[in-house]
């Protein structure tokens, strides 16, 4: 776990009864943004998450899911998405913890590259991926969203 994460939170692969609590977390850190836009993690549904089940990482920190990544290999890198922490548990290193463990994953399984895609309007979300070495590739095909990639050179 990176410095400031509760030694007590550990990262883990989503089992079957994280359905749920990956919904609510999803819920609880995208639903604030729906004002602004229709944020897609909301649209996961009990039996997408199911289904895909083998693609999430969990932090779970007293017995509790308190943040989640989505995380999988493309044709030619290796993404994640829906990133999220339930607003209460912000700001005690668990998104980071996240990011590293796909990092890690992304570089163990021989891909050059990690990508995400992020809504150009959530500055601090950029921020967030910058100061941890992702560098603007292009503008993604949504056309709210730009594309960031981490050279996974020096993670190997």
């Amino acid at each position: 776990m990176p410095r400031g994460v509760d030694s007590a939170a550990v990262v883990q692969p989503a089992a079957p009864g994280d359905v749920r609590p990956i919904l609510s977390v999803l819920s609880a850190a995208y639903s604030p943004f729906t004002g602004e836009f229709e944020p897609s993690a909301l649209r996961e549904t009990p039996a997408s998450v199911a289904r895909r089940l083998e693609s999430w990482l969990v932090i779970r920190d007293a017995g509790r899911v308190r943040s989640c990544v989505r995380h999988f290999p493309e044709e030619d890198c290796y993404t994640f998405c829906f990133l999220a922490t339930r607003p209460a548990d912000q700001r005690r290193g668990f998104a980071s913890a996240l990011v590293a463990a796909v990092t890690e994953k992304a570089a163990r399984t021989g891909h050059d590259e990690l990508l995400i895609a992020v809504r150009r309007t959530l500055r601090s979300n950029v921020g967030f991926f910058t100061r941890r070495g992702f560098r603007y590739v292009a503008p993604f095909h949504t056309g709210d969203h730009d594309l960031y990639r981490l050279d996974l050179g020096a993670h190997r």
